[in-house]
């Protein structure tokens, strides 16, 4: 066959001629998926006093003082500082609430009769950060300080200090102290109460505006692999390839919600705490799948995470992760799955609408891996961990009534936790009392957990009479520990009545102020149950973002 009878074939078969160029790949242009960062001035660091002779500091504990790691350090610290400043008094104080709270009563306390801080983080990535946050407050009440963290979370510093705009003075130890050799123990001491004295650098006393990254309407022009490589290069996906978010597929998405597109949704994503819009988040539907119709549930799913402040949890070393439930007609709406596998991969809905919860995290939140985002190990509960109940299987009102919406509403529920589960329970001889007994195994004060119980095992319950609130009642009171044992959580808090206790009392592991959930979801081949541990759930209306 001839040259000329190959190119005529090729043609007619709609293929390049032999030696003819390749068309160019159309390019596209994507819309800038990020949350938007807020006007920052910084405020300067409080001048260093001339001297600390016969004042007081403060050595403020995030965590009590023997679960920091810090305590070889603060058992140093009153004899270097006296050695630099004679006549010192030095007073240990723990926080009054979680290190992640504000303490109005603390910081009035030292504003009285602090001259100086030093402010105690731990092995922990939240921890850390909220060291950093609480010591940039204190400076801007006039307060000098340094913070003690651990040289493996110095990103994590960073990070906080360009949010807040105040240039803490930070020392760091290596993990854990106790292996540091003396020479640079004793110096790392030495540089904390430097810290304390030591004059201001230019930098420190700079005030006024700092530069704000830049976020343009078109973040990048290219091919469509051009777009996914820039993605993947610039930590913008959750590893996935993603469906690139061009203007006329992020117009369609916000078809599927009335609310306007500039609505300020939250000025506190985390872990920056940025700025998020309606569009935001329909670059982000784009981005993981999902469809228009889906719009609502995305909306929702960002109000419920921001109604809790998720700042500790998204930042934590802990690995912890999200579970969010879908109730109300809109599952059917949506074709979510409720049964089989139903938080396994395979529905687009369930898959897309939770992928996009990560998304948010990474670019609306400005989250990164290894940076502010400090999961150890990690969790697969971060994404896509999304569902819907099955309410026409269940023998009992569903999981939005319970949680006080009207039958018929379309709500969303999200919990934080995902650190650990249990089941499967398949077997008629496991019941609740075995739930009950792995629930308290997954910390000392679990603060609380879900049970997915499946068609059948709820059909089994209702049959043996018992109502929801049963379930949750026995599983509450038997998920117990020995008081002594729940004192060694980081979690507990004593109370007047439990400091009165045998330390043998029983006592249940999920307090009064939290909640062990019933969702009623899954297959019909056997009677399965899995228990999970989370906790705050929060439930907001679907139907408000329609």
């Amino acid at each position: 066959m001839g040259l000329l009878r190959i190119a005529i074939l090729a043609l007619s078969l709609g293929l390049p001629a032999i030696g003819a160029a390749a068309a160019p790949a159309p390019q596209i242009e994507v819309l800038d998926p990020r949350g938007i960062w807020p006007e920052i001035r910084q405020t300067p660091l409080t001048a260093r006093p001339s001297t600390l002779r016969n004042k007081t500091v403060y050595i403020v504990n995030s965590w009590v003082i023997d679960r920091s790691g810090f305590k070889p350090v603060i058992d140093a610290l009153p004899a270097a500082l006296a050695k630099r400043f004679p006549g010192v008094k030095v007073k240990v104080v723990d926080r009054n609430t979680l290190y992640s709270d504000d303490d109005p009563a603390l910081w009035a306390d030292m504003e009285a009769n602090a001259a100086a801080f030093i402010y105690v983080g731990a092995a922990s990535s939240s921890t850390t950060a909220y060291a950093v946050k609480w010591s940039a407050l204190l400076e801007r009440k006039k307060l000098p300080g340094v913070v003690m963290m651990y040289d493996t979370l110095l990103s994590v510093a960073d990070t906080v200090q360009a949010r807040e705009g105040v240039p803490v003075r930070h020392v760091d130890f290596g993990y854990p102290v106790e292996l540091m050799k003396p020479d640079e123990f004793e110096s790392r001491v030495a540089k904390v109460v430097d810290a304390l004295a030591t004059p201001l650098t230019p930098a420190e006393t700079h005030a006024g505006l700092l530069p704000r990254p830049e976020r343009p309407e078109i973040l990048f022009r290219g091919t469509e692999d051009e777009v996914q490589e820039y993605f993947h290069a610039n930590g913008l996906t959750d590893g996935l390839p993603i469906v690139p978010p061009t203007r006329e597929r992020v117009e369609a998405m916000l078809k599927g919600t009335s609310h306007d597109r500039n609505e300020v949704l939250t000025t506190s994503m985390p872990p920056q705490e940025l700025t998020v819009t309606v569009e935001k988040v329909a670059i982000i539907g784009v981005m993981a799948g999902a469809l228009p119709e889906h719009m609502p549930v995305l909306l929702a799913s960002l109000e419920a995470f921001q109604k809790v402040n998720r700042n500790a949890v998204i930042r934590s070393t802990g690995s912890f992760g999200f579970m969010q439930v879908v109730n109300g007609p809109i599952r059917n709406t949506l074709k979510m799955n409720a049964g089989t596998h139903l938080v396994s991969p395979g529905n687009r809905a369930n898959s897309t609408m939770g992928r996009a919860l990560r998304l948010y995290v990474i670019n609306l939140g400005g989250g990164i891996n290894g940076t502010n985002l400090m999961g150890v190990i990690g969790s697969m509960a971060i994404w896509p961990f999304l569902f819907a109940e099955f309410e026409e299987q269940s023998p009992w009102e569903p999981l939005s009534v319970t949680r006080g919406f009207k039958p018929g509403e379309n709500t969303l529920t999200l919990w934080s936790g995902g650190s650990a589960s249990a089941g499967n329970y398949g077997h008629v001889r496991f019941g609740l009392q075995q739930v009950a007994e792995d629930i308290a195994e997954f910390e000392s004060a679990s603060r609380g957990a879900v049970v997915i119980l499946s068609p059948k095992r709820a059909e089994m319950l209702a049959a043996d009479g018992m109502s929801k609130a049963d379930v949750k009642a026995f599983l509450t009171k038997n998920a117990a520990k020995p008081l002594s044992v729940q004192r060694k959580s980081s979690f507990f808090f004593e109370t007047p009545e439990s400091r009165n206790l045998p330390p043998d009392t029983l006592l249940p592991v999920v307090p009064a102020d939290r909640t062990i959930d019933i969702v009623v979801a899954g297959g019909d081949a056997s009677p399965m149950m899995q228990a999970w541990h989370m906790t705050a759930p929060v439930t907001v209306s679907i139907d408000a973002w329609k």
